[in-house]
């Protein structure tokens, strides 16, 4: 596929597929400059397009990348279908795909015709016929109005063993096992087929781009469960789906902000009371994937859970899967002794909406809507939830209850990064428990008694000393046409960071460090992972890698992709085989991501004095002198690597 990518930016103008789709952009010399549509903004335009590198980036929210970057993140696309996309405005025909491609693609296409057809027969239902009176009346006493029906295609499941089916397949002409496979129907154990949901108001579940996949019921009399969302099909993963992302989508990215709420219903009246960037789990606790979604989009999560106890649990552990965070950024954590290791910072702000006792958010924004906005701006740090929540129960003034506060409530701060942060909730602590502060300290993982980032030293970067020229065995490696120097060097790093969490954390601690002390480099070089790879199947492995976990095998891994990925990925492997010696490629990961840093800076550099010569006004041409001052200091103290005999065929493709 990397052939056919490299048509796709060449036939696509980057400039005027942004403007298409609704970014209006100005000249400002050699590149454009707009509103960022991935952030708020109205006051400065912050996002300039780049037409020499077919690139965009934002001096706001650091939003950055190639024209699959831009679809990816406006649309919340993956890279196959940002790719589809992009080749058919190209007018690019992909590559012919395998009889088991095709085969899947034809079934997830039948799988969304039927579903399709089951919500408008379901809404059918509910809106016009006769059978579907009770269901009105329960809409009616939950006070959900016409156009929440009709935005979120409401829909209602009589009570009939076969209803649904016979449309279905009488009406709409597909077969009873295809009906199964979407998971509206279920196999009788001696020959034939009934209806899944019966008696039920139907929520259709829809992905980011609209498509339904699935559907959740609530029974109206007295089936149990009294929610029932449709199985794992081809199409439906249900940790995997937040309900009402496809419409809260837009409203999460302009408000900057993502309200979680727990069941169908309090999605539907936050929207229908103009909270738009309100969404679900599907009777899921939150996963690594809904986090994916969210962080696509925002920064910014509140919780808004039942105030009963359920509720407190759900929102824990919903607080604790948005902090389990293995892309974060990599700090190093200080001691007395200086570096003592490394952990992930939380790259998401969580805070907990306090719902009054026995009322949902359903309840509390019908009753007083005004009331909700309050409630989401008085939202509490999800420490400062932890708190109150893992000390409820406990008798903070026996010796018992002061030992149990702290045993619980260790290990969350332990996890906190931030020295002032930590600092303030080892205070919170002992006010609470009524201890000196010196305790608590001492009942912390030793590692943890004093967290504060350090921004000057790293425990992980290799010293000269570990470094070696001596031959190493390595896999021949096949470069795919049209690679360039900088491309190569991609590749191998990318190789190391599938093969080596440790190559990654090195890598993570070394960009975070280079950046530290440069406030203006750091509003256009990320210290993602992601940012140094150029090409975005590069950058689409590397986050597939991580959404995984990295606890797979590479290789059967990258054979499992997409095609689109595939290929990439099973090449990128045999640059390099495994090595034994942790600091090898862990050295050869830094070299590699130096060099990658070099072109970068190198880039922007080269911006900022062509933006000296062409701007005219003085505090613009102020403001790219002291960026281009910047990027040169970070160029300066960018260790160039040495060369080792890995690399002896490479280096001589880098220009220093």
């Amino acid at each position: 596929m990397d052939g056919v990518v490299d048509q796709v930016k060449e036939k696509i103008d980057i400039v005027e597929f942004i403007q298409s789709a609704g970014v209006q952009l100005k000249r400002a010399g050699r590149n454009y400059l707009g509103f960022c549509p991935f952030h708020s903004n109205t006051k400065t335009p912050a996002f300039t397009v780049f037409p020499d590198t077919q690139s965009y980036h934002c001096f706001g929210c650091k939003a950055s990348g190639t024209v699959f970057d831009f679809v990816m993140q406006r649309e919340g696309l993956e890279f196959r279908d940002a790719l589809e996309q992009l080749a058919r405005r190209a007018g690019i025909q992909l590559q012919e795909r395998t009889p088991d491609d095709v085969q899947q693609d034809q079934l997830r296409t039948r799988l969304l015709e039927i579903n399709q057809a089951a919500a408008a027969f379901f809404h059918h239902v509910l809106v016009k016929s006769s059978r579907g009176e009770s269901a009105r009346a329960y809409i009616q006493r939950r006070a959900i109005n016409t156009e929440t029906v009709e935005s979120f295609q409401l829909g209602y499941a009589v009570d009939d063993w076969s209803a649904l089916l016979s449309y279905l397949t009488d009406r709409k002409g597909f077969e009873p096992e295809e009906v199964e496979a979407a998971g509206l129907a279920i196999r009788r154990e001696h020959g034939g087929w009934y209806d899944r949901f019966r008696d039920r108001l139907m929520f259709p579940i829809r992905n980011a781009k609209g498509e339904v996949i699935a559907f959740g019921g609530r029974a109206l009399g007295d089936a149990q469960p009294k929610y029932m969302n449709s199985p794992q099909t081809a199409l439906f993963d249900k940790g995997k789906i937040l309900y009402g992302f496809d419409l809260a989508r837009e409203a999460i990215r302009s408000s900057e902000a993502a309200v979680i709420v727990e069941g169908y219903v309090d999605v539907l009246m936050a929207h229908q009371y103009g909270f738009h960037n309100v969404v679900a789990p599907l009777g899921t606790a939150l996963t690594s994937d809904h986090v994916d979604l969210i962080k696509r989009l925002t920064r910014r999560v509140y919780l808004a859970l039942d105030a009963d106890t359920a509720g407190v649990r759900a929102a824990l552990k919903g607080a604790q899967a948005l902090q389990e965070n293995p892309d974060g950024e990599l700090v190093a954590v200080t001691g007395p002794q200086g570096v003592v290791g490394l952990q992930r910072g939380q790259s998401l702000e969580i805070r907990i909406i306090a719902l009054p006792d026995g009322q949902d958010p359903d309840e509390f924004i019908q009753a007083d809507p005004q009331g909700w906005q309050a409630l989401v701006e008085a939202a509490r740090p999800a420490m400062d939830f932890y708190l109150t929540a893992l000390t409820a129960d406990l008798d903070l003034n026996s010796a018992r209850g002061k030992s149990d506060a702290v045993e619980r409530l260790a290990p969350l701060l332990a996890q906190i990064t931030n020295p002032v942060e930590y600092a303030h909730y080892i205070q919170q602590l002992a006010r609470l428990i009524d201890v000196d502060e010196s305790v608590i300290m001492r009942a912390l993982p030793r590692d943890k008694q004093t967290p504060a980032i350090d921004r000057g030293r790293t425990a992980t970067r290799p010293t000269p000393s570990m470094r070696t020229d001596s031959a190493r065995s390595m896999a021949a490696p096949t470069i795919a046409p049209r690679m360039n120097a900088e491309q190569i060097q991609a590749e191998h790093l990318l190789c190391w960071f599938l093969r080596y969490a440790s190559a990654r954390d090195a890598v993570q601690e070394k960009l975070r460090r280079d950046l530290a002390t440069l406030p203006l480099a750091q509003q256009i070089l990320s210290d993602a992972l992601v940012d140094l790879f150029d090409r975005p199947e590069h950058r689409a492995i590397l986050q597939a890698w991580e959404a995984v976990g990295t606890s797979l095998d590479p290789q059967s891994w990258a054979d499992g992709l997409d095609m689109s990925l595939r290929e990439t990925a099973q090449r990128v492997l045999t640059l390099q085989s495994p090595q034994p010696q942790a600091y090898r490629y862990v050295n050869d990961a830094l070299e590699c991501a130096t060099i990658l840093q070099q072109y970068q800076a190198k880039r922007w550099q080269t911006r900022f004095a062509h933006q000296l010569n062409e701007v005219q006004d003085e505090a613009e041409r102020l403001l790219a002198y002291e960026y281009f001052t910047q990027i040169t200091e970070l160029l300066g103290m960018i260790e160039a690597p040495r060369r080792s005999s890995t690399y002896a065929d490479l280096h001589h493709l880098h220009t220093a």
